[in-house]
């Protein structure tokens, strides 16, 4: 006699029935659909250089040597405008305002290095007017302030070494060099540019440069001249690099 023949479904249920009610294990055939794909999170890259500038920076007696610099157009678009204005000395109404000539003014290893202060005094201009009593009154004037801007950054913030920062809002025209990744400037810097590769031999040499450690009897001094308008606090000691660090030429490419 010929047994009728059973569908897959049929043959489940006589298995069920064999075992109990209980359902045989399904295989991987058995589940509908396809298996799931899961994608790896999609990782942000660097933000576009569009430009590059190069720095002639010399350590104490030695030969200048290049420090290539590339510019975030797109991510700090006012900050990297400025930055190449300051060297190709096109910074709209002063000319001589320029990176060229300027040097070092605070070292801290491992953590920034920050240059780019013009030098001779340009950076800063006298304002004088006439008062209703027909005294001409005279005040000292930062040039930078009129540089003010709302430059969100690099996406990326200080996250890997040899970037290159400015002040977050503008308003100084010092910035900063980054020897490691250190999230702690991103509150005061903002990213706009980064130190091209044949750079980093120089950066290290930079952040090597011997400086000015702050002592107890510095940091009070310092605080209670600022505090006395003493002129001579003006000028920052605490990290001062002891070797000259200085930019002798500086084009934009």
């Amino acid at each position: 006699m010929l047994l009728p023949q059973l569908t897959r479904r049929a043959c489940l249920a006589l298995a069920a029935a064999a075992l109990g009610g209980q359902r045989p294990l399904a295989s991987t055939a058995d589940v509908a659909g396809p298996p799931l794909v899961t994608s790896p999170p999609l990782v942000a890259g660097p933000p576009l250089v569009t430009s590059r500038v190069d720095l002639g920076i010399s350590v104490g007696t030695g030969e200048a040597r290049t420090l290539p610099v590339g510019l975030y157009g797109e991510a700090a678009p006012a900050s990297s405008a400025l930055f190449r204005q300051l060297c190709e000395g096109s910074v709209p109404g002063v000319a001589e305002l320029t990176y060229r000539g300027s040097t070092a003014s605070r070292i801290e290893k491992d953590r920034l290095v920050v240059l780019g202060k013009p030098s001779g005094g340009v950076a800063q201009y006298i304002d004088r007017t006439i008062d209703n009593t027909g005294y001409v009154r005279s005040e000292l004037i930062n040039r930078a302030d009129g540089y003010a801007n709302a430059d969100a950054g690099a996406p990326s913030g200080h996250d890997r070494a040899a970037l290159v920062s400015m002040r977050r809002g503008g308003g100084a025209f010092e910035f900063a060099l980054s020897p490691r990744a250190n999230r702690a400037l991103d509150a005061d810097w903002i990213v706009v540019g980064e130190v091209g590769a044949e750079g980093l031999p120089l950066l290290d040499e930079l952040n090597a440069v011997p400086a000015r450690k702050p002592t107890a009897t510095s940091v009070v001094y310092g605080a209670a001249a600022k505090a006395g308008g003493d002129v001579r606090s003006r000028i920052e000691q605490e990290f001062r690099p002891l070797l000259k660090v200085q930019i002798r030429a500086c084009r934009a490419l």
